[in-house]
C-alpha cells in the first residue's frame, strides 16, 4: 500500500507496483533501456559496474526473502528525493521483461517448448514475461526440491519435470534461474539452436553453465564491462563476447547464422543494470502521481 503522508516524497509498495505496470508495458521499456546502454558514443547511458561486498557468513532466515531492495526516485533536475519503491518487485517484473526482450531479439524461428530452471520468485515471472510475445505448447520446470518445482508449476500452469536431462530435452528457450555455485546445464543435454538465458551465477566463481554451452553459444550479455567482471560462466570459461544484447535489438549487430558463426546456441547472459531500475522505477512513479492527481476533485 502506498503512503503520502506529509513527507515530500512517495512510498511505493510491491503490491502497487504490481497495480501500476503491466509485464508487456515492462517489457517495452527494457528494451529501450538495453538500446541505450549500448550506445556509448552517441550520447548513451554512462553506467559503471556495481560495487559488490560479499557476506560470506550470511544466514537466511526462513520467510525472508533471499533478495530485499529498495529503489530510490530523483527529480533528474535537482536530484531531489521524489519516491522510494519497493525494489523486490521491481527486480522480479524488470529481470524478467529484460529476458524476454533477449529471447524475442535471438529467437530465429517460433519456439515450442519452455524449460524453466529453478523455481523461485524469477522462474514464476520469467514464465509469465516470455508468454507475452511467443505461445509455448509446453512449459517445463525443474528444480532441485520437486515440491517446490511442483507449487511453482501449478502458479504458471506449467508441467514439473523430475530429471534435468528430460526438462531440457527438445527445449526452444531455456531459462536458468538458481542459485547454482556449479555448472548445472550441460551442452550435450540442449538441442542445437536453444536459446539459452542464464539470470543466476551473478558472482565470478559462480557457474549455472558448463563449458561446453558456453563455449558453443553465440554469446550476447547485458553489459560487456559487467559481464568481464562478474559472470563465472563467461570468465572461467573464457567464452567470447558476440556482442551487448541491446546492439542486437538496434541492429547494429545483426545475428550471423549459427551454421555461419560454427556454434549450436544463443545464448544471454542477464547480471541486471542500473538502468532497468531506473525506467522501472520512473515509469512506476509517474503513474503514481497520475492516478493520485486523477482522484484528486475538480
Amino acid at each position: 500500500m502506498a503512503s503520502n503522508c506529509s513527507l515530500p516524497f512517495v512510498y511505493i509498495s510491491g503490491e502497487e507496483v504490481r497495480r501500476l505496470v503491466g509485464m508487456a508495458e515492462l517489457i517495452e521499456e527494457m528494451a529501450r533501456g538495453l538500446r541505450w546502454v549500448s550506445e556509448r558514443d552517441e550520447g548513451g547511458v554512462v553506467q559503471p559496474v556495481r560495487t559488490v561486498v560479499r557476506v560470506d557468513k550470511y544466514c537466511g532466515l526462513r520467510g525472508v526473502p533471499s533478495h530485499q531492495a529498495i529503489v530510490i526516485v530523483l527529480d533528474p533536475r535537482t536530484g531531489t528525493l521524489q519516491a522510494i519503491v519497493d525494489g523486490v518487485e521491481i527486480t522480479n517484473m524488470r529481470t524478467a521483461a529484460a529476458s524476454a526482450c533477449a529471447a524475442r531479439a535471438l529467437l530465429q524461428q517460433a519456439p515450442r517448448v519452455l524449460c524453466i530452471v529453478g523455481s523461485g520468485v524469477q522462474a514464476r515471472s520469467h514464465a509469465e514475461a516470455l508468454r507475452i510475445h511467443h505461445s509455448f505448447s509446453e512449459v517445463r520446470i525443474w528444480g532441485r526440491s520437486a515440491a517446490s518445482a511442483q507449487r511453482c508449476a501449478d502458479e504458471v500452469r506449467a508441467k514439473v519435470s523430475l530429471s534435468l536431462p528430460d526438462a531440457l530435452r527438445d527445449a526452444d528457450v531455456v531459462v536458468a534461474v538458481t542459485l547454482a555455485t556449479e555448472p548445472l546445464i550441460r551442452g550435450e543435454w540442449l538441442k542445437t539452436g536453444a536459446v539459452v538465458i542464464s539470470v543466476g551465477a551473478c558472482h565470478s566463481d559462480w557457474r549455472e553453465l558448463d563449458d561446453d554451452v558456453m563455449l558453443n553459444s553465440l554469446v550476447t550479455v547485458d553489459s560487456c564491462d559487467a559481464a568481464m567482471k562478474e559472470s563465472g560462466d563467461i570468465i572461467q570459461s573464457g567464452a567470447e563476447i558476440f556482442a551487448e544484447i541491446g546492439e542486437v535489438i538496434s541492429g547494429a549487430k545483426p545475428l550471423p547464422s549459427l551454421s555461419d558463426c560454427g556454434k549450436k546456441f544463443l545464448m544471454f547472459k542477464s547480471l541486471g543494470m542500473a538502468i532497468e531500475d531506473v525506467l522501472s522505477g520512473t515509469l512506476i512513479y509517474h503513474r503514481f502521481m497520475e492516478r493520485q492527481t486523477s482522484r484528486q476533485p475538480t
